[in-house]
């Protein structure tokens, strides 16, 4: 199976892109704010994505949805907005809702990971999650307990 991930230069991103040996779409190659088309046309069907990269999250969810299985990377935020942040909130808190639907009635696996702080920083945590999901398809949401 082949594994694509955005955001993999630092932090989880690169820890998963190690263990699932993603193909990685990262800058300084990809802008994956404009290269949206590119990206999506290199992804091969049937395969995973892991969208860990904040931008333009949605637009990916709603391109790939119909190509490829997904995993997105969420956020607690998107249920206890954050005052200092309240754009990004709205942003996951739409994402959380839109990959909940359309994982309800997609042909591809999709499970949204609604990460906290502390989880964020539990690598190998998100990757066991992750391989759980791969093993258990029908699994669509993980949220993590603040306080692990």
């Amino acid at each position: 199976m082949k594994f694509y991930i955005t955001g993999s230069t630092r932090g989880l991103g690169e820890y998963i892109s190690n263990e699932f040996n993603c193909e990685c779409f990262d800058r300084p190659v990809y802008d994956i704010n404009k290269d949206i088309d590119i990206i999506v046309e290199k992804i091969a069907p049937e395969s995973i994505v892991i969208l860990n990269a904040h931008a333009n999250q949605l637009e990916y969810v709603e391109r790939l949805k119909d190509k490829c299985s997904l995993v997105v990377m969420g956020s607690i935020a998107a249920i206890n907005f954050d005052p200092e942040m309240p754009e990004y909130s709205k942003e996951k808190w739409k994402l959380e809702k839109t990959v909940q639907h359309l994982s309800e009635h997609s042909k591809h696996p999709m499970l949204y990971l609604q990460l906290t702080s502390s989880s964020y920083r539990n690598y190998q945590m998100i990757a066991n999650s992750i391989r759980f999901w791969i093993d258990n398809p029908a699994t669509t949401f993980i949220g993590y307990n603040i306080n692990e």
